[in-house]
């Protein structure tokens, strides 16, 4: 067996010379192999071995040998004949195992606990034989529920037990037919590889079992044995609906960890697929099927951490368009281009640095490349983000528990109980002092005018009459004078602002930010501004540049661009574009600039006449609380000469 070894293997029977010898009889007949019968957990198992003699005494020429002294090959059998019937054909589908061979009596069996929910099927997968609950595989691990499918690598995820060491297992079986031996043994070999592999958050394979080595049930490839992780995967944990962002972000980092060590040490996890993934009932994440598949890179696996938080923050899976979606998820929308959504499409109310980093981290052009950014963004948004610790109502055996019950909800280890503040008591106390007093003022204040008014006070003096002057006469009105003809409109003159009909946000890369308020930017009103989003990292960490997208009412040669901004440090480029909606790629550069003072002037070079003009800024200004953000006050564009 390759990988780590998780107990001791039984005794090896007597070799092939041996067998062959003893299976010959006196008069050239030769007995079959007969087949072992053991008793595991679950009552009496049967299986095919792959060599096996006489276990009490080699068979003689006139049949002696057995323990009962009646083995020959014409006469009755003792406890060394093959079994015959439905016991010799051994369980297979829809057959219940056979009946265990004396002297083996069948032990009762015990009590169940309860039926444990598989998880839900992806779709048909290739057939694999009799894989059922109670099923031996290399007559050691006992399949005991299957929780989930992996149609993309051909494997079924299986809770299984060891019945040497008495523990339960995790077992990703390869199934398939023969034409998929060359693809699961690349998959058995990278399992072989990742078994020396340790991390809190990667569930530690235990034994790799390949044909030829053990014996395996019809139609299984091979399977990799790992520590078994209670709680639930990530499709149930979105069945009732999407995370809060604080609590998507807990599940995601220590993955993004995991993802990032396995990558130091040259090695892919293949974190690829929701069920893969387990939550336990104290809010630990692991990958508990670690099992990559023969052609999986790098890339996949933080593609991959984009999925997982995309399904958390949306309960969707942004998988290829028109593909089935695992575990039965709801697919995410696509849109023309044919790649998802944006997450913040789905949630307009999540952060825009958490929207960026799914968008960036499931762009396969030009988006994030490695696990170590997404860890540390992720563990940066963490830290800006208030997590009360409650992650979701979980129990050890995945068992639900009431969620109204606030004394029945669990919440993280590593978030500290909330301690009363002795100061902030204080601080309350004074305010609503404070605000009694000054409720009691104002209806003190209101019941001494109301009194005044009802009991007639004020001055005693005569009133004051005002004796309006007498008119006198008005001159008789003049003829008007003919209206003069309406001259015709001059032609704008050069360095006269360009007339715009709107202005948007242009962000091709992420949702846009703050689209409601783009107007202040073009509304000749210097005290009213447009800002951007606030960034933890300068761009293009999580964007490559943000802007705004003008159109003018009528196409116009443009001279230059004058923006007023109180953000120092903003690079701003300007590039004429031939629509709305295009690339960056498709527009034209003509000219940049970087903000110093309150005003900074773009000249232009020579262009074409434009419809569309885009503001785009290629890096933030920084506030004083080292987050990088800019802002417009108000956007002029000159026009050029003829």
């Amino acid at each position: 067996m390759a990988g780590e070894p998780s107990g001791e293997r039984s005794p090896a029977g007597p070799s092939s010379e041996e067998t062959e010898a003893a299976a010959q009889g006196a008069n050239g007949h030769e007995s079959r192999v007969p087949r072992r019968t053991g008793v595991g957990l679950d009552g009496p198992t049967m299986h095919v071995a792959p060599s096996a003699a006489p276990e009490n005494g080699a068979a003689t020429p006139n049949g002696s040998g057995t323990p009962n002294g009646a083995g020959t090959p014409n006469g009755a059998g003792g406890a060394g004949r093959a079994p015959s019937g439905p016991a010799a054909q051994g369980p297979g589908p829809g057959r219940p195992p056979g009946p265990p061979s004396a002297p083996f009596p069948a032990p009762p069996r015990r009590p169940g606990r309860g039926p444990l929910r598989p998880g839900p099927s992806s779709g048909p997968m290739p057939h694999a034989g009799a894989l059922m609950p109670g099923t031996l595989l290399a007559e050691r691990y006992r399949l005991v529920a299957e929780v989930g499918r992996d149609r993309s690598a051909d494997a079924t995820l299986w809770k299984a037990r060891d019945v040497m060491l008495e523990r339960d297992v995790a077992i990703t079986l390869l199934v398939g037919s023969w034409q998929g031996d060359a693809r699961a043994s690349a998959m058995l070999s990278r399992a072989t590889r990742s078994a020396h592999f340790e991390h809190p958050h990667a569930a530690r394979i235990l034994d790799v079992v390949r044909p030829g080595g053990s014996p395996l049930p019809p139609g299984v490839l091979g399977a990799a044995v790992a520590e078994w992780t209670p709680g639930r995967d990530l499709a149930e944990l979105v069945a009732d609906g999407p995370l809060r962002p604080s609590a998507a972000l807990r599940v995601i980092e220590p993955l993004a960890d995991a993802v990032a060590a396995a990558h130091r040490s040259g090695l892919v996890l293949g974190l690829d697929h929701p069920q893969r993934v387990r939550v336990s009932a104290r809010a630990a994440t692991r990958l508990a099927f670690p099992m990559p598949r023969g052609d999986a890179s790098n890339a996949d696996d933080v593609h991959g951490l984009g999925a997982l938080l995309y399904l958390l923050l949306t309960a969707r899976w942004p998988g290829g368009e028109g593909a089935r979606t695992p575990a039965g998820l709801r697919p995410a929308p696509h849109g023309p281009d044919g790649a998802p959504v944006s997450a913040r499409q789905l949630r307009p109310d999540l952060p825009t640095e958490l929207a960026a980093l799914v968008d960036r981290t499931l762009d396969e052009d030009g988006g994030i490349r490695t696990a170590a950014a997404v860890h540390r963004l992720v563990t940066q948004m963490r830290e800006g983000l208030e997590d009360d610790g409650v992650l979701l109502p979980v129990l050890e055996n995945g068992q639900t528990i009431d969620a109204d019950d606030p004394t029945e909800v669990w919440h993280d280890d590593a978030v500290p109980e909330p301690v009363p503040d002795p100061s902030r008591k204080r601080k309350l106390r004074v305010g609503v002092t404070a605000l009694v007093i000054a409720t009691l003022a104002i209806l003190g204040f209101v019941t001494y005018q109301v009194v005044s008014v009802v009991a007639g006070g004020g001055s005693s003096a005569p009133p004051v009459v005002v004796i309006p002057p007498e008119p006198t006469a008005a001159a008789p009105p003049a003829s008007p004078a003919p209206a003069p003809a309406p001259a015709p409109a001059p032609a704008p003159a050069p360095g006269t602002p360009v007339q715009l009909s709107s202005v948007a946000v242009y962000s091709p890369a992420g949702s846009p930010d703050n689209p409601t308020r783009i107007n202040r930017a073009a509304d000749n009103d210097p005290s009213t501004t447009w800002s951007t989003s606030q960034y933890r990292q300068q761009l293009p960490a999580l964007k490559p540049g943000i802007g705004m997208m003008t159109t003018f009412t009528a196409p116009s040669a443009v001279s230059a661009v004058t923006v007023r901004s109180p953000s120092p440090g903003t690079r701003i480029e300007i590039r004429s574009a031939p629509a709305a909606d295009v690339p960056v790629a498709q527009t034209q550069l003509l000219g940049t600039g970087t903000v110093e003072g309150d005003q900074l002037r773009i000249p232009l070079q020579a262009a074409p006449p434009t419809g569309n003009l885009l503001i785009w800024i290629t890096a933030l200004g920084q506030d004083d609380d080292d987050r990088y953000v800019s802002e417009l006050a108000d956007v002029t564009i000159e026009r050029a000469g003829p």
